[in-house]
């Protein structure tokens, strides 16, 4: 038992004076730095202690890589979330924010969080959800995610547009379906309406044909049959500033020029009214002119329209489809087609001449005619108001364009070469209007009253054959007729030679008693032999198979002509 006292003795002096050398100590002190961060003093060594010391000396290997481990947690803790162990991002969802104690988490992990309990899930502070801030720190590392979040935000716009895409679509379908019958069914009423209506004018061609000639020669001697109109419908326009009139016999519609009935798309168009029902659902269509319509007329399924905008449009009627514009050199007046050669049409410009359109001329894919094929001078200055083609008939040899102005008037004599050939007129100044009449082979040509009352003169339209030529032809006027009709003209109205019961009539416009005029041309009167009351002033008429359309300035009024 001594020995091993003074055997443990000397063992402790020992360390006692170790610990008093300095230079000993720092050798101990560097040894043990190499291992530990925190010194550590000697002590007895005893049984105990050197099983504490061996087990130290095992376990050092195993505190260096629980550093390390802690290093790196500590590192990963600094770029996840602690909730749900994902990386933060910058952007979306998962932006980084901070409670009022300073921890840091995901935006919606934070907020699932305090849905449960208000302690913050590492310090147990209350905490709110308005408390909560977003932050913007360098030291953190964040995954940058925007461009996914972009994404998929876009992904969720474009899935919620498909879908309400597809709900349009359904019912459009739904819609065009239901259309699409009812086309049917119109389409069908319509061919029907059609055939009965080519039925009735081919018989009443037929029947006026076989009577035409034995009507003339007795015409003289029966009495002129008594006239019976009635005013049956009056269709207002609201929007007024009506100027032209037209009438396609074929569908029984009437085309009114008027201007749009949208104020957020000024312009102008036509009202298309069906007279198969009584004009009880007139439809506007825009012909996209800019000013006033002064003229429309009519060829199979087109409309040819002109207006003050210097243009000249071609409208399908039937499938509500625009087929050409013309772009002329001045304001349009009055425009004519060619009946031999539907592809030619002319417009009367307001400064005395007409252009020559050749609707070949248009380029493939566009629907444009900027420049015309010739141009016909009159040598005036005063707008072409009157502008008619007139083919070859029985009565007259010739075939070519009737134009007339203010001031003077002329035909234009179209030869085979498609050159013109100009005849001068016989007609006075001062004129309103000019209209051709086939049938009868008559030209009538009324004049606004100046010092005297209007009259309105009938001609007979005559075609001599020059010497040694059958193509050329003299034409000249022979005056039948002057009727004399009212002394005011407010407006500038068009005149008329309009066939009923086998009768001629001239129809003109009485601005001093607002009203019509109608005179028998079989009855040499000058003065009216009948007067229809319309309390307007009628700038347009027209005849259809069983009434008289008067055009006012916002009316379309229908008379029944028995």
């Amino acid at each position: 038992m001594n020995d091993g006292a003074n055997t443990n003795i000397p063992e402790v002096i020992d360390l006692d004076v170790s610990h008093d050398d300095p230079s000993h100590n720092r050798r101990d002190r560097s040894s043990s730095a190499s291992s530990q961060d925190i010194e550590v003093l000697p002590r007895p060594i005893t049984s105990s202690n050197k099983r504490k010391k061996n087990k130290s000396s095992n376990t050092d290997d195993d505190n260096d890589d629980k550093e390390d481990l802690s290093r790196t947690t500590i590192q990963n803790d600094a770029e996840v979330c602690p909730i749900c162990l994902e990386e933060w991002t910058n952007s979306g969802q998962h932006r980084i924010v901070a409670t009022e104690c300073g921890h840091l988490f995901g935006k919606i992990c934070i907020e699932k969080w305090l849905r449960t309990s208000p302690k913050c899930p590492q310090c147990q502070s209350t905490v709110k959800k308005k408390d909560l801030r977003r932050i913007y720190c360098r030291a953190l590392q964040v995954l940058d995610t925007s461009e996914r979040d972009n994404a998929i935000r876009e992904r969720d716009l474009e899935k919620k547009s498909r879908k309400k895409i597809a709900y349009e679509k359904a019912e459009l379908q739904l819609a065009y379906d239901i259309l699409k019958d009812q086309l049917k069914r119109l389409q069908n009423e319509h061919d029907r309406l059609l055939k009965l209506s080519h039925g009735l004018t081919n018989l009443g061609e037929t029947i006026d044909d076989s009577t035409r000639t034995s009507s003339e020669i007795i015409g003289n001697l029966a009495p002129p049959p008594a006239i019976n109109i009635r005013l049956e419908t009056v269709i207002k326009i609201p929007e007024g500033m009506c100027r032209v009139l037209a009438y396609a016999s074929s569908h029984q519609w009437l085309f009114v020029s008027q201007p749009t009935n949208n104020s957020l798309y000024p312009g102008y168009g036509i009202k298309k009214i069906s007279l198969i029902d009584g004009g009880r659902a007139p439809e506007y269509t825009t012909l996209r002119h800019t000013k006033p319509i002064r003229d429309i007329q009519l060829h199979g399924d087109f409309l040819l329209s002109c207006a003050w905008d210097k243009t000249m449009r071609i409208f399908d009627y039937t499938r509500n489809t625009f087929n050409l514009l013309c772009e002329c050199a001045s304001q349009v007046w009055s425009c004519a087609w060619n009946l031999d050669d539907p592809n030619i049409i002319y417009a009367g410009l307001n400064n005395g001449r007409v252009q020559v359109f050749d609707r070949r001329q248009v380029q493939t894919g566009e629907t444009t005619l900027s420049s015309s094929i010739e141009t016909l001078s009159l040598s005036t200055t005063s707008p072409i108001v009157g502008l008619q083609y007139i083919q070859r008939n029985s009565n007259f040899q010739s075939s070519g364009l009737l134009v007339g102005s203010n001031d003077k008037s002329g035909f234009y004599e179209h030869i085979p070469n498609s050159e013109y050939r100009y005849h001068a007129l016989p007609i006075d100044k001062n004129l309103s209007s000019l209209h051709y009449d086939s049938i009868t082979n008559r030209l009538l040509a009324s004049f606004r009253p100046q010092s005297s009352p209007a009259r309105h003169e009938l001609y007979e339209l005559i075609s001599r054959p020059i010497e040694d030529s059958e193509q050329s032809f003299i034409v000249s006027l022979q005056l039948i007729q002057t009727f004399i009709g009212s002394s005011i003209n407010i407006v500038l109205s068009r005149s008329k030679i309009l066939h009923k019961n086998f009768e001629t009539y001239i129809v003109a416009s009485d601005n001093g008693s607002h009203g019509i005029e109608l005179w028998n041309i079989r009855q040499p009167s000058e003065t009216p032999s009948y007067k229809v009351p319309t309390q307007c002033d009628i700038v347009d008429v027209c005849l259809t198979r069983q009434h008289l359309c008067a055009l006012a300035d916002n009316q379309v009024r229908l008379y029944k002509w028995a």
